[in-house]
């Protein structure tokens, strides 16, 4: 049961329809409680205040029929406009940053706003009536003043949201506002897993080495029953299974790893008391689902700026700009995780057993996948440089600036192979050593 909410939960988070849905239940409800305030308080307070004119019959029917109309009409046409950044942004920047347009919250609530003053005009338009006989009923006239008051209201906040909405649109689709928006969430994802583990049990936090993958090895493997991502891990709720029954689990991927049926995703130890239920519970603490999700998979967000780096520098893009605010971005992130305090080693009882995502991983698996696009790029290359130097210096470690210099290296070499022009060779080969001289000075301080 908790499996399947921590994956419902993840679904809506990216799902356009949620905020529209819930707004528009709200207003149904609105639209009944309305006019049955109406009925409580009547008219005539209204007409002596003097300030609201009072709606007949026909008044309030071409209000709300004008209303519901019109609200539908523009929500169709956002919900077009949004199509169309969609479709913009997959082909320009990528197909896998389309999540980020369809969970990005001010294009639902807009929607919402549209959806829910039409749901609502039309349940006030139900109850809006003349003095009518019918052979077994009798409904005498009532227009529901406060609700079409209200619906008013409803009005002006479409008018607002609309012209947000015209501005918000073109902002969305900026590539340096979405490029800035996905560096934010990588820094700010790294900063907290880090503040994450500075909290969990322990002295410090763990860096673990990867659990061998023994056919022979003691105790219950639990392997995945689908083909999908590993998308969530609950580490607490592991923690408390192992400790309340005496086991150790260990856990052989890591969120964001590609799995098939029969992979192996966990395994307890001793298997004696690795019983059904125990191993059902350990069940209910992973989910798997078609895509890769932001919420432990820091390297999702990496990638996303490695996918928009990677296009710009395509023969048929050519825009060496976007992909250097790609390595301006990525910067931030990475050099949090540089920056963070050195771990312990894993103790071999520890009740759960995972490998760490490291800053080295991040870097290699960044710069691996973008190299052989920089390196065709003369500026991009000498920027990349430039930010692994700043990286290694802010970071001030012996390891991060070994793993900085391994990258700078292969993305000097890998450009010498590329570029044809012996002057772009020359610059490059200048802004390497001048890299690992910073480097170097640096380590010596």
């Amino acid at each position: 049961m908790i499996k399947l909410a921590l994956t419902k939960i993840l679904q809506i988070r990216q799902n356009y329809w949620f905020w529209p849905s819930m707004m528009t239940c709200v207003a149904v409800v609105l639209g009944i409680l309305m006019p049955m305030l109406d009925r409580q308080l009547g008219a005539v307070w209204l007409r002596d205040l003097g300030i609201v004119p009072i709606a007949d019959v026909d008044g309030a029917r071409a209000v709300l029929t004008t209303l519901a109309a019109a609200s539908l009409g523009v929500a169709g046409v956002a919900f077009s406009v949004t199509m169309v950044a969609v479709s913009f942004a997959s082909a320009n920047y990528g197909p896998r940053l389309i999540s980020n347009f369809m969970a990005n919250r001010q294009n639902q609530v807009v929607l919402g706003v549209f959806v829910a003053t039409f749901a609502y005009s039309m349940v006030v338009l139900s109850t809006v009536n003349q003095d009518t006989s019918l052979p077994d009923l009798t409904l005498q006239t009532f227009v529901p003043q406060i609700a079409i008051l209200f619906a008013l209201v409803l009005m002006l906040a479409t008018v607002g949201a609309l012209i947000f909405y015209i501005h918000h649109i073109p902002e969305s689709i900026n590539i340096m506002n979405l490029l800035s928006d996905i560096g934010g969430k990588l820094e700010r994802a790294v900063i907290a897993m880090l503040q994450a583990e500075q909290s969990s049990p322990g002295k410090k936090p763990v860096d673990l080495a990867p659990v061998p993958e023994k056919t022979d090895a003691p105790g219950r493997h639990i392997t995945a029953d689908c083909a999908g991502f590993l998308q969530h891990v609950t580490y607490k709720d592991l923690r408390a299974i192992a400790k309340a029954n005496d086991i150790q689990i260990a856990l052989h991927r890591a969120p964001g790893d590609f799995l098939v049926p029969g992979d192996r995703v966990l395994s307890a130890r001793p298997s004696g008391r690795s019983t059904d239920k125990v191993i059902g519970e350990i069940q209910n603490c992973y989910t798997i689902g078609a895509n890769r999700t932001e919420h432990q998979d820091i390297l999702f967000l990496s990638d996303q700026l490695v996918e928009v780096c990677g296009r710009a520098l395509s023969p048929g893009v050519n825009d060496p700009m976007t992909a250097m605010l790609c390595l301006h971005w990525l910067k931030p992130g990475l050099t949090a995780f540089a920056q963070r305090p050195p771990a312990r080693q894993a103790d071999p009882a520890d009740p759960v057993i995972y490998r760490r995502l490291t800053f080295k991983d991040m870097l290699d698996q960044s710069w691996d996948g973008m190299r052989q696009y920089v390196a065709k790029d003369q500026s991009v290359t000498l920027r990349g440089l430039e930010m692994l130097a700043d990286i290694a210096i802010a970071a001030g470690k012996d390891d991060v600036t070994a793993a900085c210099k391994r990258q700078a290296q292969l993305l000097a070499a890998s450009a010498h192979a590329m570029q044809d022009d012996p002057g772009a060779r020359a610059d490059i080969a200048q802004s390497l050593r001048e890299t690992l001289q910073r480097m170097a000075r640096d380590a010596a301080r």
